[in-house]
C-alpha cells in the first residue's frame, strides 16, 4: 500500500501536522497530493485573502488574465502583503500626461494625448507593447477621461468634446463650452453624464436614421471630479472638486434630477468606487480614504495617509482590498477594509532618471489591478508590478515608522 492510496480523511489528518512550506513542497512532489492539498486546504485558506480571495467570485477574478490555483492564490496574496514583486516599465514618454487606465481580462486600455490605445494582455508578460488598436477622431485635444461598458466606449476631451466608440466607429459631439475644462464622464444604458470645471450635465442618447446624438436632460451648477452610476443606473454619485461646506459627495436621482447631499465630511473627492448600492469608497484631497455607508449616512471608517498625501485614485478588488494612488513619489497604499486605521503595505515604483525632470515626484493618476498585476500610471511611465514571483527583492514598508524610530 502506498501513501497515495490512503483516503482523503487520513491524508488531511497527516497534512494538518505540516507547515505551509511543507504543503507547497508536497504539491511539487506529486500531482495527486497537489490536487488534494489544493482543493481541501488551500481552497479554504485562500477564500478571503487580500487581492486573491475568491468568495462569491469578486470583480477582480473577472479581470485576471490567467486563472490561478488555490495554492498560487495563497502564495501571491503573501507576496502582496510582504511587498515581494518584480517591476517592469512600459511606454516611456517625453511629455507628461495624466494617463487613465481600464483593465479587462484580455485587454488594457490607456490614454495618452488625443489617443486611446488598446493593448493585448499576454501570458509571458503583462501586456503587448505595441497597441492592437488606436482609437481617436479628427479632434486633437487631449483626452481627460473615458469609460467602457461591454463594447461601448465613452470618452471626453479637455475641451468639452466627447465621443462614443462602437463597432469600429466613433461619433463625436461638442457637449460643453470649449473654454471649460472637462474632468470626468460616465454612462449607463442610454444615460450619459459629463462634468467640467463649471457644470455637470446629463444626456439622453437618441438614434435616428443611423445617426447617434446626445440630447441634454438636465444641468447642475456643481463641478464634479468623479462620477459613478449605481448597479441599476437609477442613481448617479458624484465627487465634487471643491466643497466649501465639506460636503463633496453627492447623489443624483437620474429620473427626477434631484440632488442629495451625502454626509461625508470631505472638502474634495478625487475618485470614487461603489462596493454595492449602500457603500461608497472615496479618495480625497484631505489625505483620507473613506468608507461611506448610505444606511447610516456617515463615514463609517476613515483611513489617513501615513505621509499626509492626497489620494488621487483608487481601485477595489470586489472583496476586502482597496488600493489608493497618492500624490507624491508614485506611491500606492494597500488597505484592508476589515482593518481600521492601518495600511497593509506601501508600494514605491522605482525611478530611473534620464534627465533632471525625472527626479521630480509624480502622482499616481490612475491604477488598475488583477490578482497578479498592479498597473500604475504616472506622469511619464506605466509601471507594472508582478506579484507571482518566487525570487524577488522584498520591499516591506509595513513597519517603516518603527524602523525610523530605531534609527
Amino acid at each position: 500500500m502506498e501513501f497515495t492510496d490512503l483516503n482523503i480523511d487520513c491524508l488531511l489528518k497527516i497534512f494538518s501536522y505540516c507547515g505551509e512550506s511543507d504543503l507547497f513542497s508536497l504539491c511539487r512532489a506529486h500531482n495527486f497530493l497537489r490536487h488534494v492539498i489544493d482543493m481541501y486546504i488551500f481552497q479554504l485558506q485562500s477564500l478571503d485573502v487580500l487581492m486573491c480571495g475568491h468568495r462569491n467570485f469578486p470583480k477582480i477574478m473577472e479581470r485576471t488574465h490567467i486563472t490561478m490555483s488555490f495554492a498560487d492564490r495563497v502564495k501571491v496574496a503573501e507576496n502582496w502583503l510582504n511587498g515581494r514583486y518584480r517591476e517592469q516599465q512600459y511606454f516611456r514618454r517625453s511629455k507628461m500626461f495624466a494617463t487613465k487606465l481600464i483593465l479587462e481580462r484580455d485587454w488594457l486600455y490607456l490614454t495618452y494625448g488625443c489617443y486611446l490605445s488598446q493593448h493585448r494582455r499576454l501570458k509571458i508578460e503583462p501586456l503587448q507593447r505595441r497597441y492592437f488598436r488606436e482609437i481617436t477622431t479628427g479632434n486633437k485635444s487631449d483626452l481627460a477621461d473615458f469609460v467602457k461598458r461591454r463594447d461601448t466606449i465613452f470618452a471626453g476631451r479637455v475641451t468639452g468634446s466627447c465621443f462614443i466608440y462602437e463597432d469600429g466607429y466613433a461619433t463625436e459631439q461638442q457637449l460643453h463650452n470649449p473654454k471649460e475644462y472637462l474632468r470626468c464622464v460616465n454612462f449607463f444604458g442610454g444615460i450619459y453624464a459629463s462634468s467640467t470645471d463649471n457644470s455637470c450635465k446629463l444626456w439622453q442618447r437618441t438614434e435616428e436614421l443611423g445617426l447617434l446624438h446626445l440630447d441634454q436632460i438636465v444641468e447642475f451648477n456643481e463641478s464634479f471630479k468623479a462620477l459613478q452610476f449605481n448597479t441599476d443606473g437609477k442613481k448617479l454619485y458624484g465627487g465634487m472638486y471643491t466643497s466649501i461646506n465639506r460636503c463633496a459627495l453627492r447623489e443624483i436621482d437620474v429620473e427626477s434630477g434631484v440632488q442629495r447631499i451625502l454626509n461625508s465630511k470631505t472638502i474634495s473627492v478625487y475618485d470614487l468606487k461603489l462596493k454595492d448600492d449602500n457603500i461608497i469608497f472615496t479618495a480625497n484631497f484631505d489625505t483620507s480614504f473613506r468608507l461611506y455607508d448610505q444606511r447610516t449616512d456617515k463615514d463609517e471608517c476613515v483611513w489617513e495617509d501615513p505621509f499626509d498625501s492626497s489620494f488621487y485614485c483608487l481601485d477595489y478588488d470586489g472583496l476586502y482590498a482597496v488600493l489608493c494612488g497618492t500624490k507624491y513619489h508614485s506611491r500606492v497604499n494597500l488597505y484592508d477594509i476589515r482593518v481600521p486605521n492601518k495600511y497593509m503595505q506601501l508600494y514605491f515604483p522605482r525611478v530611473e532618471p534620464r534627465r533632471r525632470d525625472d527626479l521630480k515626484s509624480s502622482p499616481v493618476y490612475s491604477l488598475a489591478c488583477d490578482s497578479r498585476y498592479l498597473f500604475i500610471a504616472t506622469d511619464r511611465t506605466l509601471h507594472v508590478l508582478d506579484f507571482k514571483v518566487n525570487c524577488a527583492t522584498v520591499k516591506d514598508y509595513r513597519n517603516i515608522f518603527q524602523e525610523m524610530h530605531r534609527i
